[in-house]
């Protein structure tokens, strides 16, 4: 009969890691939170768009992603981790303030509108990228696959805050209001960061807490370019946007004979059921799944599975099958895939974790994001005109290959783990 906790049987989480755990839990929480806030009402916004002109919106996005991103290289080479990170949160949280002051100032509300929807979507990857960063470099690979599991259901269950706030209020938070609720919940951020910083801490060795980034600022890049492994966590974040493209441009299509509050109560109900979902997989089988059935599985499993779902939807392209969809695709990607990605980083140096990682998931995941979108708008309207059903026929097989991505970087994965079980500052 185990004496183990009933935590700890539940969530494979050991009593010693249990704090940690849950400060990283309402640390992701808060910026799951303030990021969904936002979200129905900014994925409300392309459905007046056109394909061409969405596709416009991404390549500004991923402009502005680099940008972000190499101004973020270039700072990390110069300050602490210990400046770094709650500066980040500050920055962002200063930022949406301004942006709601711009429009308490009378700016032009399309002008701002697209703004946001920029801003926010650089957002939406830099912040979960720099919280990440900030936890692998304090876990093994080992202790990766019993806690980020748990750590990561915190995301799902911010996540739920918004889109229940967008469903249940939505007269009464307008945009400038979304900004400013978004801005006081980052904040809230920085009294868990000092909690942990100084939690791991009293964990790690002297030797560990004197780690130091480069100074040189173009570090992050060279990485990138030079390491296979680092490569291929690339390829595969960049083929997973390509689905997200496929997706996204056919919701947008199919909901745009829907008013923007109808818009925005269906999107919110899709937020509210996936992350609902997700906390469900990710206490009960997340974990398991990694440790049982081996990162190729963990890392492929939602590929393939969402390749078949999208053929079956090719024969039906309802809107109401393609939310469905949606939920069951970004749950099993937040609960499965993402958590088995982040495990992918235990096995790297804190450079890379720092610098190579946010441009893999900021820079690059946009830079997907362009490049699909344009791929999907020539499909459709912008040259070959083919119907939905054959554009998801060709989403099905980019989801083939992005599953067999996951198997190859899964084993490469496991070669190492079995031959070596580094610090996770080596």
């Amino acid at each position: 009969m185990s004496h183990k906790p009933l935590f700890t049987q539940l969530t494979q989480v050991e009593p010693s890691e249990i704090k940690g755990a849950l400060t990283s839990f309402l640390f992701i929480f808060l910026l799951m939170a303030s990021y969904t806030i936002m979200k129905p009402v900014r994925d409300a916004l392309p459905s007046d768009w056109g394909d061409v002109s969405l596709a416009r919106q991404w390549t500004y996005t991923f402009i502005v992603s680099t940008i972000a991103v190499s101004l973020y290289n270039v700072i990390a080479s110069k300050i602490s981790l210990m400046r770094l990170v709650p500066g980040v949160f500050i920055f962002f949280a200063a930022t949406f303030f301004g942006i709601y002051l711009a429009y308490q100032f009378g700016v032009r509300p399309t002008l701002l509108g697209k703004v946001f929807y920029v801003w926010s979507s650089v957002f939406s990857l830099f912040h979960v990228s720099v919280f990440w960063s900030f936890i692998s470099q304090h876990y093994t690979k080992s202790e990766s696959k019993r806690v980020f599991g748990f750590i990561n259901t915190g995301a799902s269950v911010g996540a739920i805050v918004g889109p229940f706030l967008i469903i249940r209020l939505p007269s009464s938070f307008s945009v400038e209001n979304i900004l400013v609720m978004t801005s006081a919940v980052l904040l809230l951020t920085l009294p868990l960061i000092r909690i942990l910083n100084n939690y791991f801490q009293d964990k790690e060795s002297d030797g560990q807490k004197k780690m130091v980034l480069s100074s040189n600022p173009f570090s992050g890049f060279q990485e990138l370019l030079t390491h296979k492994r680092l490569l291929g966590i690339a390829a595969f974040l960049f083929l997973f946007t390509a689905i997200s493209a496929f997706l996204y441009s056919t919701q947008k299509n199919l909901l745009a004979e829907f008013d923007e509050e109808k818009r925005k109560q269906m999107l919110g109900y899709v937020e509210l059921a996936t992350n609902s979902l997700t906390i469900i997989i990710g206490i009960f089988a997340t974990n398991r799944i990694a440790k049982r059935f081996g990162m190729p599985t963990a890392l492929s499993m939602i590929p393939f599975i969402v390749a078949l779902l999208i053929l079956l939807l090719s024969m039906n392209p309802a809107i109401m099958l393609v939310l469905l969809l949606q939920v069951l695709r970004r749950s099993g990607n937040y609960a499965i895939t993402r958590p088995a990605r982040e495990i992918l980083f235990t096995a790297v140096d804190r450079e890379a974790r720092f610098k190579t990682k946010p441009i893999i998931d900021v820079a690059v995941y946009r830079g997907g994001d362009v490049f699909w979108i344009w791929i999907v708008a020539l499909l459709g309207d912008g040259y070959f005109n083919l119907g939905t059903s054959a554009i998801l026929c060709i989403g099905a097989a980019v989801c083939i290959v992005w599953g067999f991505v996951g198997v190859y970087i899964g084993r490469q994965h496991e070669r190492s783990e079995a031959t070596e079980e580094p610090s996770p500052t080596h």
